[in-house]
């Protein structure tokens, strides 16, 4: 089954060449602790047997071609999982092909892949999904309008309303970042004073109104809607699961009472605005009100649970994503100087599980950080039979089962994150128990009088009996209607 392939990520380039799909982008390789870093292609085509042949050039190892890779696909997102021998550019040095663990995945034009070559000490990681499900400027290091605010985010400077002229409160740049900080720059909101109230200091991803002088009325919001067009509305392809970001807050007048909010909602894109003026049914998701204040802090990583329970009786669909922080939690209810710095936010996809189970059973031994396990199966295995507890909004599982050369059975269940950035596969090798002929109780390879004695003296004892050979009907219990087709069929023989 072809893969229907589409771009929407300005750092992927999908080329499609017959029956292939061709993903570039970076590949990191690292072998005995030496990291190599290079732009690669990896080509996935699928074979006339309905697998797959992977191939890839890589610093080191060179070319790379995987064979009769199995796929499975669920929610959009496609799996490709297998272990094999692979020749590689160092063949001679090893004595022949390595071998190789892939765990690739696929979605919308975009790929993520782990390789290991345990033998060879190497791994490998490619990677071409980039910010798509990121927020934009989301490191707050681009600042390139004339107004002094974060491209794509807004403070009062793109304001509306008859009073945004005179808004006091501030959102500006600054070069307080925290340390560790991969950039230059974070931003700084400030409460201002204004006429004896308090303005709060705030940044939206949507965009600022001021419509009135008392700081409680719902006439100052943040609002957004995809009709805003793109400066004032952030589109969202799947469900975070939390909302990290680091904050710094400092008080002009100290206040245990006083705290600074973070305020994020996943929405369908039609109009919503905080604080809320009507009781809005098109939220799917959020921070909880109170699980989103912070008190005074220094600079710290504040990670934020997004939850969706709360919300689903909306049954709301998950198009866009609305962001807003203020340096107080309540209008007007701050401090004069009132500052808080954010700084690197991160949208995170979560992709585990937490149960694996065969007939609503765990599996003896189960352990998530334990990825192989071995059971025996009352003949050949279905794929419906293996369940698990995944966790992530948006997180999917995959299955697919494969015979192995000894008649055993690899079944391979995936969980991935709806960025593929989060993933866990679990191999699990069947074994299908031998299965008796259907009416020989005794196991003496035939069927005749002597079984229908032993079945008589099972139902008469309430005995333990094979199921699997007694149960001539399939009914899943064993009575007198089991004797009779039993002589049926020894009869009809």
């Amino acid at each position: 089954m072809k893969k229907s392939i589409f771009t929407f990520c300005l750092a992927l380039t999908t080329v499609l060449v017959l029956n292939a799909e061709s993903y570039s982008g970076n590949i990191v390789v690292n072998r005995n602790g030496q990291v190599y870093n290079s732009n690669v292609t990896v080509t996935v085509t699928q074979q006339d047997n309905g697998l797959f042949q992977l191939d890839l050039n890589v610093p080191i190892f060179g070319n790379m071609k995987m064979v009769d890779v199995p796929a499975a696909t669920t929610g959009g997102i496609t799996v490709y999982n297998s272990q094999q021998k692979v020749s590689t550019s160092l063949d001679a040095l090893t004595g022949g092909p390595l071998l190789t663990q892939l765990f690739a995945r696929t979605t919308g034009g975009m790929m993520a892949a782990n390789v290991t070559l345990p033998t060879a000490n190497a791994t490998m990681w490619f990677n071409t999904v980039g910010n798509t499900f990121q927020l934009p400027n989301s490191d707050l290091e681009a600042w390139s309008g004339s107004n002094g605010e974060p491209d794509r985010w807004h403070g009062f400077k793109t304001a509306t309303g008859t009073w945004a002229w005179a808004a006091p409160a501030s959102l500006a740049k600054s070069e307080d970042v925290h340390s560790g900080s991969a950039g230059e720059y974070s931003a700084l909101i400030t409460a201002k004073n204004a006429f004896g109230t308090i303005a709060n200091g705030t940044m939206t991803s949507g965009r600022l109104n001021a419509g009135s002088t008392s700081a409680s009325s719902t006439s100052n919001n943040a609002s957004t809607s995809q009709d805003y067009g793109e400066d004032f509305y952030m589109p969202i392809y799947a469900k975070p699961d939390q909302f990290k970001v680091w904050l710094k807050y400092q008080q002009g007048t100290s206040n245990a009472n006083n705290k600074a909010n973070v305020s994020v909602k996943t929405f369908d894109g039609t109009y919503y605005q905080e604080p809320v003026d009507k009781t809005y049914t098109n939220i799917s998701g959020g921070i909880l009100e109170d699980e989103g204040q912070i008190a005074a802090c220094d600079w710290t990583q504040f990670t934020f649970p997004i939850n969706y329970d709360y919300w689903a009786a909306n049954n709301a669909e998950t198009n866009g994503i609305f962001v807003t922080f203020s340096t107080n939690a309540n209008p007007g209810q701050g401090s004069d100087n009132d500052m808080l710095y954010i700084d690197e936010m991160e949208l995170v996809y979560l992709g585990s599980m937490s149960d694996l189970r065969y007939k609503g059973e765990t599996l003896q031994g189960w352990d998530p950080a334990v990825t192989e396990y071995s059971i025996e199966t009352a003949g050949e295995p279905n794929l419906d039979d293996f369940t698990a507890t995944v966790v992530g909004a948006s997180a999917v599982l995959t299955k697919s089962m494969e015979q192995n050369a000894d008649g055993t059975y690899r079944i391979v269940l995936s969980v991935v994150s709806a960025d593929l950035q989060n993933a866990a596969s679990y191999i699990i090798t069947a074994t299908a128990a031998q299965q008796g002929k259907l009416g020989d109780l005794n196991h003496d390879n035939s069927v005749d009088v002597a079984d229908v004695t032993a079945l008589i003296n099972a139902i008469l004892n309430s005995s333990e009996v094979d199921m699997s050979v007694a149960d001539m009907n399939g009914d899943k219990s064993i009575d007198v209607a089991d004797v009779t087709a039993l002589i049926a069929l020894i009869l009809s023989n």
